[in-house]
């Protein structure tokens, strides 16, 4: 097998298991190379491992959601139970943001602020998920734990 067809079945295999636009440059790039410098198989298959590494997207950074008010163990003092939420998330776009209490969905939004309303008094643990436009779960915030003082019922 010529150096030439050695590398453009390698290539043909790569090209099939990637998922981008590089593999056609990368190939015409080796060809060349091959064809001009004259490469032996351990060179080429170096230079090939060199391409493809620096052929493929660089990895976004992972979708993260923090959760920023209230802060953990927070305690609020709210009459009418009501608890605002709101949180910094990096993620791409077209996602959802679902606002749990007590691990019950509470509120599903697009926005990175919400109002939940009708909290009891108590203690209350919240979170965030981060779902993707299929609803795959893509991300979760650490728990955070509240508290919620009211007037007793007898009061209001």
């Amino acid at each position: 097998m010529t150096k030439i067809s050695y590398t453009l079945k390698m290539l043909t295999y790569l090209r099939s298991s990637m998922d981008n636009q590089n593999a056609t440059s990368l190939e015409s790039t080796t060809v060349f190379f091959v064809a001009v410098f004259n490469f032996n198989k351990s060179a080429l298959c170096v230079f090939l491992f060199v391409c493809i590494l620096f052929s493929q997207p660089a990895l976004s950074a992972l979708p993260s959601i923090q959760l920023i008010s209230p802060a953990h163990e927070a305690t609020i003092r709210n009459t009418q139970g009501q608890v605002h939420i709101s949180w910094v998330a990096h993620a791409k776009a077209n996602v959802v943001y679902e606002i749990y209490l007590d691990d019950v969905l509470k509120k599903t939004t697009t926005h990175t602020a919400m109002a939940l309303t009708g909290v009891e008094r108590g203690a209350h643990y919240i979170y965030l998920q981060i779902k993707d436009k299929n609803g795959k779960v893509i991300a979760m915030s650490p728990t955070h734990t509240i508290f919620v003082h009211q007037n007793s019922k007898l009061f209001r």
